[in-house]
């Protein structure tokens, strides 16, 4: 018994190619673009702070220096609510002990330093990091 098949004997309608146009990327300005590049470097310290513990550990042992208040690293990509600029001219977090591992662990490591030194390089960080010993084994 031969099969039954309604399409037998269709002809497909021949079509006009459709050509989409090329579109190119909106141009963005400096201040977008640094923007930008804040917003992802939040995400990637809470994907470092969230996944990485080995990294965040060899990185701690790499930074030395500390705190100097300025208040940049909580102004990237915008100003943290919880921080408090006293007539001083220092800052000081006002739910310290309670802080979130990204703020806990800042800076990571370079990338973070540079980041948060585009908002204000003539206040440099009081944090640096040296380069690991190659005597571990």
């Amino acid at each position: 018994m031969a099969r039954f098949s309604p399409l037998r004997g269709f002809k497909t309608p021949k079509l006009p190619l459709f050509k989409a146009p090329r579109l190119k990327p909106p141009r963005l300005s400096p201040k977008v673009k640094a923007k930008v590049g804040q917003g992802m470097g939040k995400l990637r310290r809470w994907a470092l702070t969230t996944i990485k513990e080995r990294y965040i550990a060899e990185m701690a042992s790499r930074r030395q220096g500390e705190c100097l208040r300025c208040g940049l690293c909580c102004k990237l990509l915008f100003k943290c609510p919880f921080l408090q600029t006293l007539p001083s001219g220092l800052s000081r977090c006002r739910i310290h002990k309670r802080r979130p591992d990204n703020c806990k662990y800042f800076p990571i490591d370079e990338k973070d330093i540079r980041e948060r030194d585009s908002l204000g390089a003539d206040r440099p960080c009081g944090f640096w990091f040296v380069e690991q010993s190659a005597g571990r084994g």
